[in-house]
């Protein structure tokens, strides 16, 4: 559908380089940028020192390989390929500059990938979890990296809310660990999906939340040779995700 304009106008068509298009186009990081999350470390019940960090944009084809192949009915168990294929899309979103205020944290043993999370700021006052997956279940992986993100955005970001949601029963433990609260429902949903929308606010954090979720929060400062094998980021060896 097109309309004639109300008033004369000088020419009918306009050329546009798709470089000025672009800037419309892509998604900004004005309220993430410069704004790193201070990595740390989570010892497991093994004793191994897994670095907590956040990734960069440019590791984002490292973490869509094992999410490409737990894109497949075959791993049609604990939602882990409809989890894989949602942030699957957002990876790609972040990478090809699709994506508003995006964030990934990854936790790495040695250099090696094990669990990945990701939210996005609505606003300077609001963040949206988006995924929790790990690729080596057992260890207590998701709720430390899931934690890890929370921490970022109420300790760094420095929001008042933050609003997730479920899509298995496994992530809504996790949510009932943290004492997420439950807003009405259908008004407020999550744009995953539209589902429920369970949220903490910065006052819970301080409040209880984070003293009841310590013992997952790891420790500080990570050991600088630790660190520095951590950011040559692998693909996980293999998949173990398996009860």
């Amino acid at each position: 559908m097109s309309f004639e304009p109300p008033i004369p106008i000088s020419i009918d068509f306009f050329k546009y380089y798709v470089t000025d298009i672009e800037a419309y186009l892509r998604g900004t990081d004005f309220l993430v940028r410069d704004k790193e999350y201070p990595p740390k470390y989570y010892e497991t019940s093994k004793g191994e020192k897994i670095v907590i960090r956040q990734a960069t944009v440019d590791e984002a084809d490292v973490i869509l390989e094992p999410l490409k192949e737990i894109m497949d009915l075959g791993f049609d168990k604990d939602f882990y390929h409809l989890v894989a294929a949602r942030t699957y899309s957002e990876i790609l979103a972040w990478k090809q500059r699709r994506v508003k205020d995006h964030v990934a944290l990854v936790a790495v043993h040695g250099n090696e990938l094990q669990a990945l999370v990701n939210f996005r700021l609505w606003n300077e006052k609001l963040a949206i979890s988006l995924h929790t997956i790990t690729f080596r279940r057992k260890e207590r992986l998701g709720i430390v990296s899931y934690t890890a993100k929370v921490e970022h955005a109420f300790e760094v970001l420095g929001v008042d809310e933050w609003w997730a949601t479920f899509e298995s029963p496994f992530g809504f433990r996790m949510g009932f660990r943290l004492v997420h609260g439950m807003k009405p429902y259908p008004e407020y949903q999550h744009e995953l999906g539209g589902g429920r929308v369970f949220y903490i606010t910065k006052r819970d954090w301080d409040a209880y939340v984070k003293a009841k979720v310590e013992k997952y929060l790891g420790s500080r400062p990570v050991p600088e040779e630790l660190y520095k094998e951590s950011l040559n980021l692998k693909p996980p060896e293999r998949l173990e995700i398996e009860l």
